[in-house]
């Protein structure tokens, strides 16, 4: 596994692309892996005024599960609280009948669902694959990340790249590193160069804001998601300024077996 690679500016056989390139192959495995695994998402988001003094401070914490091949979430707390208890029951009787339903599937229905999921999760990640050709990879440093050896490799965007989300990448520069065992990305930390459009609700991202992404390891065999951090600026409809910072903690992961019991699973410190 990368034999030919040595560390740091001394490498051979391999460059920074490829070895990036593989990256994305190995984050897509640890993907498609994950939906064997239940785990909590919580996700708070803070907005500043122009002072940086906090507004206003939003929260949610949901279980996150895969029933009958379908992701679904299960709400469990709300700006820092517990559901109301009638609440609580409503999201329980449905967490239920979900369960239920996806019990009564038949085999051929079952294979049809886990199929659009895939297709479906394929979709969504296709974007990842421009990553290798959208910038210009450079190696940085030996590192270590969550005690473990790795690649630190700088990245900037490409100029010539042109590809569907060149409107985005061709905007943000960062460092990644890359673990020298199991060839996943384990952490990247990104800012935005210059304004550019994202989707119809921020409708600009403006210079400035940085992401930060971390992984963590569990069950010896995939790479999640740990936290990620969104320090962002963006104008809502080119008139209303925003300064908001994201904050999503992932947790408590736990792999279903096949007869849907729960094994208690904990990361790899």
């Amino acid at each position: 596994m990368l034999c030919g690679i040595c560390s740091g500016q001394n490498h051979i056989g391999e460059d920074a692309r490829s070895l990036v390139a593989r990256a994305v192959a190995a984050d897509d495995h640890s993907d498609r892996l994950a939906r064997d695994y239940t785990y909590k998402v919580r996700d708070e988001i803070s907005e500043h005024d122009g002072s940086g003094n906090i507004k206003a401070t939003h929260s949610t914490l949901n279980e996150i599960l895969y029933i009958g091949g379908k992701r679904y979430f299960h709400p469990l707390e709300k700006d820092g609280k517990t559901l109301p208890p009638d609440r609580q029951r409503q999201e329980d009787q449905k967490l239920d009948r979900a369960v239920r339903d996806a019990s009564r599937l038949t085999g051929a229905e079952r294979d049809k669902r886990l199929s659009d999921a895939e297709r479906e999760r394929a979709r969504q990640r296709s974007d990842f694959k421009d990553i290798p050709e959208a910038f210009d990879f450079k190696f940085q440093s030996d590192a270590v990340v969550s005690g473990r050896a790795a690649w630190q490799i700088s990245a900037t965007p490409r100029a010539a790249y042109r590809g569907k989300l060149h409107g985005i990448l061709n905007n943000v520069e960062g460092t990644l590193w890359i673990d020298k065992a199991d060839l996943n990305w384990v952490k990247f930390e990104a800012d935005v160069l210059n304004p550019f459009r994202l989707g119809w609700f921020l409708a600009r991202v403006d210079k400035g804001t940085h992401i930060s992404y971390q992984m963590m390891r569990v069950n010896n065999e995939i790479w999640v998601p740990e936290t990620v951090m969104l320090k962002a600026s963006a104008r809502l409809v080119l008139l209303k300024k925003l300064n908001v910072e994201q904050h999503v903690t992932f947790s408590d992961y736990r792999k279903f077996q096949s007869d849907s019991k729960i094994v208690s699973t904990d990361a790899e410190p």
